[in-house]
C-alpha cells in the first residue's frame, strides 16, 4: 500500500495526490512525486531544497494589521468560496460500508469498473469518464468488432441504475454524465437488497466490486477517518480520506489487498455472529 498527502486540484476541483522522496545524505534537493486522480494534472513543482536559508531584512515600514469590521460607507469584501474537503454530518462514518456495498452492486450491473466517487454532504457522486469506463467491459461489446453490431449490442444490454444521472461540463469544456446516489435511495434500496439476501442462499464474492467497496467503507470507518473520494482503476484504488488530525492522504491498494482486507472482515463478522448466539 502506498500513502500520499491529499489536495484538491487547481485543474479540475477532484484530488491531487503528492509525497516527497527521502532526502540521500549528499543530496540538497528531494524529487516530488504528484498526480492528480481524475485528470493526470501534475503541480508545477518537480523538488524541493533542503537547507538553511537566511531570512531577508525587515522592512522599516510599520506592520499592517487586518481589520476584520467593514468601513462604514463601504461594503465588506466577499471572500471567494472554496469547496470544503470535509463531510457533512448527514452521512455518517458507520454507513460507509452499507451505502458502498449498494453503490458497487448498482455499478456492477451497468458493467461500470472505471470512475471516481466523491463523498458529498448528503450523497455519493460517481463521475463516468469519457474514455467509456464501462462500455468497452462487456464480453458482447468486446466481441463486436464493427461499429453496427457495437451498436446492435449495447441496445440489447440493460443498463439501468437507480441513481439520477446528471450533466456537467469538465475542464475540458465538454459535457460528461454523473451519477448521483442520495442517502435516501440507498437506504431504500440497501433494505431491498437485505430482503432479498434473506431469500437467496449462496456464496459470497469476494472479489466483486460490491464487496471490495463495502470493504473500503469498513475500513475507513474503523480508523475513526471520514471518507472523501474513491478513484477505482483497474489495477489501482485509491481512497481519499481525512484522517482525526485533519490530514488529507490518500491511500493507494491494489485489487488483491483489498480481498485479503475483505477476508479479515468477513472472518471477523462470522467470528461476532457466533458470538452473539444464543447458548
Amino acid at each position: 500500500m502506498s500513502k500520499y498527502r491529499a489536495r484538491l486540484c487547481p485543474n479540475c476541483d477532484y484530488f491531487v495526490g503528492f509525497a516527497v522522496a527521502q532526502r540521500h545524505a549528499l543530496a540538497s534537493q528531494s524529487p516530488i512525486t504528484n498526480f492528480c486522480l481524475n485528470c493526470n494534472y501534475k503541480l508545477p513543482v518537480h523538488s524541493i531544497v533542503r537547507g538553511v536559508r537566511s531570512l531577508a531584512k525587515q522592512s522599516r515600514r510599520s506592520h499592517l494589521r487586518l481589520v476584520q469590521s467593514a468601513t462604514p460607507g463601504f461594503p465588506a469584501s466577499r471572500a471567494t468560496p472554496v469547496r470544503s474537503m470535509g463531510m457533512d454530518t448527514s452521512i455518517r462514518p458507520q454507513d460507509y460500508a452499507r451505502h458502498l456495498r449498494v453503490i458497487g452492486q448498482d455499478l456492477e450491473n451497468i458493467q461500470l469498473d472505471t470512475f471516481n466517487l466523491e463523498c458529498t454532504g448528503d450523497a455519493y457522486l460517481v463521475w463516468v469518464r469519457s474514455d467509456g469506463g464501462h462500455e468497452g467491459s462487456h464480453p458482447l461489446l468486446r466481441a463486436a468488432k464493427g461499429r453496427l453490431l457495437q451498436k446492435l449490442w449495447r441496445n440489447r444490454i440493460p443498463s439501468h441504475t437507480i441513481a439520477r444521472e446528471e450533466s456537467y461540463v469538465d475542464f475540458h469544456a465538454q459535457t460528461g454524465k454523473r451519477l448521483r446516489y442520495s442517502v435516501a435511495d440507498l437506504d431504500r434500496m440497501e433494505r431491498e437488497q437485505r430482503a432479498r439476501r434473506r431469500r437467496q442462499s449462496g456464496t459470497t464474492d469476494g472479489h466483486s466490486l460490491s464487496q471490495l467497496l463495502r470493504t473500503v467503507g469498513d475500513l475507513v470507518d474503523r480508523k475513526g477517518e471520514r471518507l472523501l473520494g474513491v478513484s477505482w482503476q483497474e489495477l489501482s484504488i485509491s481512497m481519499v480520506v481525512e484522517t482525526p488530525q485533519g490530514r488529507k492522504e490518500i491511500d493507494v491498494f491494489r485489487p488483491d489487498n483489498l480481498y485479503d482486507l475483505w477476508v479479515k472482515m468477513y472472518l471477523r463478522r462470522d467470528n461476532r455472529a457466533l458470538s452473539d448466539t444464543p447458548r
